[in-house]
């Protein structure tokens, strides 16, 4: 009788007691399923490296959002593992229903880990998974909507000629900031590079500029970007835009995006200068 009466305690104790460290906070049997609790319910996303997904989750923990908490998963909670009252059965999401795991909660400072870490209880719900391509996909159509196709200018117009600076651009694009919702709550962030390649082995960096007759060249070196020829000919001219994207998950975790690069041509004739009498 007495080894049941002992039974009996350790099982109290493992359903209500075992909570209070982690939590401190309420731990009875609907401490998942009940709206009014000590232990706040927020839903939130993390994102898995190993596995290229985000996944969607409930998390608790006392005054904090899931933004500021890394987790990784362990054990599936039941009571034999001593979960307690955590082994009850996780809040349906979607009609999708959850399953509870042990997790080491790590808290982020600026998206890092700083050190700083809980033993904490997830909700997580393995039907409820985003791979990292379906977000690249709906970020490059998005992004691909509010940017132009890049395009070349070069001056002069038409031919060049050998021994003569030949100024090339194109119009710079303004880095992109865009709010998604779907299939994964976040905000992506697009910056633009501009790579050249004038040929003959010559090479550039940044949009250039626009040719301005009130700002001449050969009184302003560095201003322009282009290419000075030694050999006539005709010069194939690739202009390479490539989008560093970032995907900034629940305000916090920066996920790096495949770029989306974009490229523009010119095929610049180059004729030799010819000295020409004239009265």
């Amino acid at each position: 009788m007495r080894r049941v009466v002992a039974a009996l305690i350790l099982s109290l104790i493992a359903l209500v007691v075992v909570p209070l460290p982690a939590y401190g906070c309420s731990s009875s049997g609907a401490i998942f399923n009940a709206e009014a609790t000590s232990c706040p319910k927020s839903i939130g996303w993390r994102y898995d490296p190993a596995a290229k997904a985000f996944s969607k989750g409930v998390f608790r923990e006392p005054g904090a959002e899931p933004s500021q908490w890394d987790y990784e998963l362990s054990d599936r909670c039941t009571v034999e593992n001593n979960c307690g009252a955590s082994a009850f059965t996780c809040p349906p999401l979607n009609s999708q229903p959850g399953r509870m795991y042990i997790a080491v909660a790590f808290r982020l400072a600026n998206g890092l880990r700083d050190g700083f870490t809980r033993i904490a209880n997830v909700c997580a719900y393995p039907g409820i998974a985003v791979p990292l391509a379906a977000v690249e996909a709906a970020v490059r159509e998005e992004i691909q909507k509010r940017i132009p196709q890049p395009s070349v200018t070069s001056a002069p117009p038409g031919q060049s000629v050998v021994n003569f600076f030949t100024i090339f651009s194109t119009q710079p694009s303004p880095e992109q900031a865009i709010t998604f919702t779907n299939p994964v709550p976040g905000e992506v962030r697009a910056v633009p590079e501009y790579s050249w390649d004038f040929g003959d082995g010559i090479k550039g960096m940044g949009p250039g500029t626009a040719f301005n007759p009130a700002v001449l060249p050969s009184r302003n070196p560095g201003y322009y970007l282009g290419a000075t020829y030694a050999k006539p000919g005709t010069k194939h001219v690739t202009l390479t835009v490539t989008w560093r994207v970032t995907f900034r998950l629940e305000g916090v975790i920066d996920v790096p995006l495949a770029p989306i690069v974009m490229t523009a041509t010119e095929d610049k004739p180059i004729a030799t200068a010819r000295a020409v009498l004239v009265r």
